[in-house]
């Protein structure tokens, strides 16, 4: 796999390292938390695949790459219910199934990688969170919760991964 962005040129090995770590994490059932990135090398270090390009490969894509400002919402996902991901977003989803997300990707997940399931998708059918229901934890996000710090809105997704992790 090679991730590549509109804006850089790929850090030569690094998919390679990465798909490596991500690989010996979920084979030892380490708690993991990926994001955007993060993401896709889950997928694909589990056997999945990528979309290359979401504009040209998704007819009526939304605009997926919002640069900023990096909290600016992009538009909606629909999450899951019952999965790990809605349980942990239940205070923000309040009773629904509906969040709003940043974006700043233009590739995504193609197929699913095996064991995995998909737990939020954005309007126009892509992928934006995954887990892995028999792992420890195993949630993955295509967008940057991270970026939300000041609201907080996102902060179970981050307890819950530390929770896992102790």
């Amino acid at each position: 796999m090679i991730v590549v962005s509109r804006f850089r040129v790929p850090e030569a090995g690094r998919d390679a390292f990465e798909i490596d770590i991500a690989r010996r994490a979920l084979a030892a059932n380490l708690p993991a938390l990926a994001v955007c990135r993060g993401l896709q090398v889950l997928n694909v270090a589990g056997g999945g695949t990528l979309m290359q390009d979401i504009p040209s490969q998704v007819s009526g894509a939304l605009d997926h790459d919002i640069e900023t400002p990096l909290y600016a919402i992009a538009h909606e996902v629909w999450v899951a219910r019952g999965t790990r991901l809605w349980l942990l977003l239940q205070e923000k989803l309040a009773e629904s199934e509906v969040c709003q997300v940043n974006s700043r990707h233009h590739q995504a997940l193609g197929r699913l990688a095996e064991g995995f399931e998909i737990t939020a998708t954005a309007p126009d059918g892509v992928i934006e969170a995954i887990e892995r229901p028999d792992a420890k934890f195993c949630v993955g996000v295509q967008w940057h919760p991270e970026n939300f710090w000041r609201t907080g809105e996102f902060r179970p997704l981050f307890e819950g991964f530390v929770a896992a992790c102790e």
